[in-house]
């Protein structure tokens, strides 16, 4: 795999970073990715298709009307002999009829003209409903294919909050981070000030400063992430990767869900998701144009009446045909009633393929209700687990901040030692960081959970 030179990706970055950021909130980011996204503009593209399917489907239940304008002819009869019997202009005294003989005769080449215009109305009065079938599956298709469109939208959505939701919560724990460093070059600081007047030890700076070395790699790593979720975030939008980007930190943590998962409650939202839920919406319709599908191939065994209505015109006088449209003309009108006696089994092949279509739509059905009362349920426990483990994790650093502030006092009262600083201001820094990690992760539960519902979690 072809590697960019080190400083020509420095250089990209140098120059992404050196533009002015753009801020965008989550509602103008879901605009964007709407917008740009290519698995929704492929669903619109199939919502057009399927409506021209409807068309198509509409136009074959109506009558068929054409019409011949002009129709010009010019045809020429070569020369011929023919021997023929010609009367004599005689007649038979006893029998009084006339006297016919037979001559050679020679017809010159004949030229000849003809002029014709026509007009005809047709259509099939009954085919055992396949039509009809037809039509209606191809809107049940269209209801579908809006459903996909719907569902799509949705699950972009859901993505844009999920890799937003992601560059906050790096930028978060860049902070914690920061504050973790900040925090270790200063007690850093303070123990070289000691050692010069002897109330320290050596031992005791070579740990605060291998601390703050720890404290900067982490640093490091969580900058990486944002430059990472930046990246992400800007696929989706369609923006290029290292576009400048900021983004609007979310006003105050997400409302915090029951103590307890509450049986009612998940059933409710079983149900919620049951009607509302686009993409398992969109498997009904796919499953009822699958048995409008098999009513129509059934439709063929069926007799077809069909009924047909013209009028035409025809002469070697141009004016004779354009002129006089009362006059010198032929009107048709009929009926027939036909039936395929034999197909070579290509109508019981149609059957059984509609069939198990209209099988596979079913079984498709009842696989994704199953899955997404799944999905709801384990999403719902989750955003409950997640909502008690955010108030653990907002008492824990509180607790932790408290523990780190003693500690500091004990040490510098010279009743501590160094190691319970560290060891708390590595608490402090893992419960800040949980704390962090637990409210955008409740948040993109919520999240999805409405996605699956079609409404905000409880």
């Amino acid at each position: 795999m072809n590697r960019i030179p080190r400083s020509a990706a420095v250089l990209l970055l140098a120059s992404a970073t050196a533009l002015p950021a753009e801020r965008l909130s989550l509602e103008q980011c879901i605009d964007l990715a709407l917008d740009s996204n290519t698995q929704v503009l492929q669903a619109e593209q199939q919502v057009l298709r399927s409506e021209a399917d409807v068309a198509s489907a509409r136009a074959q239940r109506l009558p068929s009307l054409s019409t011949t304008l002009a129709n010009l002819g010019r045809s020429r009869t070569g020369p011929s002999l023919r021997i023929q019997e010609n009367p004599t202009g005689q007649v038979d005294p006893e029998t009084g009829e006339r006297i016919f003989a037979e001559e050679r005769t020679r017809i010159p080449a004949i030229d000849r003209s003809s002029y014709s215009l026509s007009a005809g109305v047709g259509h099939t009065i009954w085919d055992g409903g396949a039509r009809r079938w037809s039509h209606r599956g191809a809107r049940e298709s269209l209801a579908a294919s809006e459903l996909g469109l719907r569902s799509g939208r949705d699950g972009v959505v859901f993505q844009v909050k999920q890799r937003y939701y992601g560059l906050l919560k790096a930028q978060e724990l860049v902070e914690v981070q920061e504050e973790a460093l900040k925090l270790s070059l200063k007690r850093q600081e303070e123990a070289e000030i000691r050692l010069e007047v002897g109330a320290g030890t050596r031992v005791d700076l070579l740990r605060l400063q291998v601390a703050a070395d720890n404290a900067r790699a982490d640093l490091i790593n969580a900058e990486q992430q944002v430059q990472l979720a930046r990246a992400s975030l800007n696929h989706v939008l369609g923006r290029g990767l290292w576009a400048p980007l900021e983004t609007t930190p979310l006003a105050g943590d997400p409302a915090l869900p029951p103590e307890t998962a509450e049986a009612e409650t998940m059933a409710g939202l079983v149900d919620r998701a049951k009607r509302s839920n686009p993409g398992l919406e969109q498997a009904r319709r796919n499953r009822s144009s699958a048995e409008m599908n098999l009513k129509a191939r059934r439709a063929a065994w069926h007799p077809r009446l069909s009924g047909n209505l013209s009028y035409s015109r025809n002469n070697e006088v141009f004016e004779r045909v354009y002129g006089d449209l009362d006059q010198n003309y032929r009107l048709n009108a009929g009926l027939s009633l036909t039936y395929q006696l034999f197909d070579g089994g290509l109508r019981s092949a149609d059957v059984d393929r509609a069939r198990s279509s209209l099988e596979s739509a079913r079984l498709g059905l009842e696989q994704q209700e199953r899955d997404l009362a799944l999905s709801v349920e384990t999403t719902y426990l989750e955003l409950v687990r997640l909502g008690r483990i955010l108030r653990i994790a907002r008492r824990t650093a509180e607790l932790a901040a408290e523990d780190l502030r003693l500690a500091e006092e004990r040490y510098r009262v010279g009743k501590g030692r160094l190691l319970e600083v560290l060891d708390a201001q590595v608490g402090l820094t893992s419960a800040r960081n949980n704390r962090v990690n637990t409210r955008y992760d409740l948040a993109l539960a919520e999240a999805d959970l409405e996605r699956l519902t079609g409404e905000p979690a409880p």
